[in-house]
């Protein structure tokens, strides 16, 4: 694919407002697009009916501590200090002694969408641009987090800055969490001015450190193009508290068509890539093998899921797939 400038107005006053022609699919993101995934998110059953209450995206978890919820757990005797709201007076009047009900108690955990949309990742060998299939992976993750009952909030990430959103509750807050999605995708191009900043990733990590201090689902969607000693102590910090989930955006190895001449551009410079060349082939497969390689070995060390998706699949097809198996984040004390 040669590398080609896009750019579609928009306007974040009306977002169900009629949109200009049709972007070409796969290319750019639309605010409707991102809107249609809400059923598919929330018809899932995800996570699996095996999951422990603790397992991702749950929505309302169950905590250890028992006290004033919905759960029934069991009917023992009063013990000094024991809420007298909790006591069963017919329970007490039947064996004599004040008999308290013991619920298990619920408690919502906030959501953190961080999604990269840096010009690194306005770009694919097939499928889907890399900042697409994160916006659509960053909405389902979202609208399934919200039917669950939990507060959800972005970071989204450019090269010329952020956009923050406060976990919160309801479709309104998510409404307005996809316009700002959609607007930081429709600003890439690439003949775009703004340098390509790998620094922003660890910038942004460092940020949500002081918005997630513990209890949070942390999900990042990025190419992690910047990866490096200050991503791991960041990730290691945020890991500590919070459940984390990487989910790294990757074309599929054996995604280019043999012999195929490219164009990549970070918004300044060209750089022309021809896959006839052996060579270049073996050194970029190397690059990329690495930085997947530092992910995995990311995944032992702070015990957090690493989730893949290639841009040559759909979004929704590949989280229901890999969060359904993906084995259960333990989080460090």
């Amino acid at each position: 694919m040669t590398a080609a400038a896009w750019s579609w107005p928009w306007s974040s006053k009306a977002a169900a407002a009629a949109q200009p022609a049709e972007p070409e699919a796969g290319v750019y993101v639309e605010w409707r697009q991102l809107l249609g995934l809400e059923f598919a998110a929330r018809s899932l059953r995800w996570p699996p009916q095996t999951a422990s209450a603790r397992s991702l995206l749950a929505g309302r978890h169950r905590s250890r501590v028992r006290g004033r919820g919905l759960d029934f757990i069991e009917l023992r005797n009063y013990q000094p200090g024991d809420d007298t709201r909790s006591i069963d007076w017919r329970a007490s009047a039947r064996t004599g002694r004040p008999q308290v009900r013991v619920y298990a108690e619920e408690r919502d955990r906030p959501t953190w969408l961080v999604v990269d949309q840096r010009i690194s990742m306005f770009f694919a060998r097939r499928g889907a641009m890399h900042s697409v299939l994160a916006a659509e992976a960053a909405a389902i993750w979202g609208w399934r987090s919200l039917s669950g009952g939990d507060r959800v909030g972005g970071l989204l990430i450019g090269d010329d800055g952020f956009d923050e959103m406060p976990p919160a509750r309801g479709r309104r807050a998510m409404l307005h969490l996809l316009e700002r999605l959609t607007a930081r995708n429709r600003a890439l191009r690439a003949d775009k001015a703004e340098p390509a900043k790998p620094e922003q990733l660890d910038a942004a990590l460092e940020r949500l450190a002081h918005y997630a201090p513990r209890e949070a689902v942390v999900a990042v969607f990025s190419d992690f193009d910047g990866l490096g000693e200050a991503t791991r102590k960041r990730l290691l910090a945020l890991s500590r508290h919070n459940d984390l989930v990487l989910l790294p955006i990757w074309d599929e190895p054996d995604s280019t068509t043999p012999g195929a001449r490219i164009v990549i551009s970070d918004g300044r410079w060209q750089l022309p890539i021809d896959h006839a060349d052996r060579d270049v082939v073996a050194r970029l497969s190397s690059i990329a093998a690495a930085r997947m390689q530092s992910l995995m070995a990311l995944r032992a060390e702070l015990g957090c899921a690493v989730l893949p998706l290639f841009s040559s699949q759909a979004a929704l097809l590949q989280l229901a797939r890999g969060l359904d198996s993906a084995p259960r984040t333990r989080r460090r004390r």
